[in-house]
């Protein structure tokens, strides 16, 4: 049988809202808060990994992940320390999302010194490694070989986190199933795409044999609850073009219809549903404006979904 479907928030990057916003969401009865990891760019973004080890210290109950880290950004051993730091100080609610990331940032990577070939390589000896550094044992592949060599602290969840992979193209949506704990779906990809991008997904856990209810299924949500659809649609128009613009990946015409969910509580709540009775195991909410004032509209619509009183 599925577990009721968990709802988390995306974390703001203003540093004066994270504290109101993370306390907001526990009082509220979110399940999760998560950051993002950025590469590089003109706008003014935090480091998903510090940003949770903030949030670890002023929440008690929520998951924390970040989604998702880019393989081969960085140091698989460095990347296993700074992990197992953060699952220590949040007493084990982290869940780490991982993917190699698109092709457009290679070359900016490639010219701070960063080696960005055999991505599918580093992503998957990654994972090894991480797994290897957290159980205490060596390794040998083609690109991390060794032996005798500790990492500390251990992590608080054993084995180790969860670990999600996002993906979008098929040969990943089957990788992620044979390598990791679960698959997080990309918040500018519309349910349609989701649902049929999840369709592999299951196809591949039957064909490996894999219990199904021990892979986990998520996916990031742009939400935005206003009086009336249209108000939503008029102020997320021109979020989508300043965040997506110049985006070579996803376009940014339109993109609000395609890709968000939007209006009132009852409204938001019913477009959400087809993912819930899905089966999708986690929904991570993300407020495009306004984040701490979404929250309290955020909540009407979670309880809306499971038929529950507002938190």
């Amino acid at each position: 049988m599925h577990t009721p479907t968990r709802f988390s928030l995306g974390a703001p990057g203003d540093p004066d809202l994270l504290v109101p916003f993370a306390r907001r969401a526990e009082e509220l009865g979110f399940g999760g808060l998560w950051t993002q990891d950025t590469l590089n760019g003109a706008n003014f973004s935090l480091d998903g990994l510090h940003v949770l080890s903030h949030l670890a210290a002023v929440t008690e109950r929520v998951r924390l992940g970040i989604g998702v880290l880019y393989s081969g950004r960085r140091n698989p051993a460095v990347l296993a320390r700074e992990l197992a730091t953060v699952d220590q100080l949040c007493r084990g609610r982290l869940t780490v999302g991982l993917g190699v990331g698109n092709a457009y940032h290679r070359g900016t990577l490639a010219a701070l010194g960063i080696d960005t070939t055999r991505p599918v390589r580093r992503l998957v000896e990654g994972i090894e490694v991480l797994r290897a550094l957290w159980s205490r044992e060596d390794y040998h592949g083609e690109l991390y070989s060794f032996a005798g060599v500790r990492s500390q602290p251990e992590p608080v969840q054993r084995p180790g986190p969860p670990i999600w992979i996002g993906a979008r193209a098929e040969p990943a949506l089957r990788r992620a199933v044979r390598i990791a704990d679960g698959w997080t779906g990309a918040a500018p990809v519309s349910t349609a795409d989701f649902l049929r991008q999840l369709d592999v997904v299951r196809r591949e856990l039957a064909a490996t044999g894999r219990d199904p209810t021990g892979f986990a299924v998520s996916k990031s949500v742009y939400l935005a609850v206003e009086d009336t659809v249209q108000r939503a649609r008029e102020r997320l128009a021109p979020v989508f073009d300043r965040s997506f613009g110049a985006n070579p990946v996803y376009d940014a015409t339109d993109m609000a219809d395609r890709v968000a969910v939007f209006g009132p509580p009852d409204h938001c709540a019913e477009q959400l549903r087809e993912l819930v009775d899905a089966g999708v195991d986690e929904l991570i909410l993300y407020p495009m404006y306004d984040r701490l004032d979404q929250l309290d509209g955020f909540a009407e619509v979670v309880a809306s979904l499971v038929g529950a009183p507002r938190p």
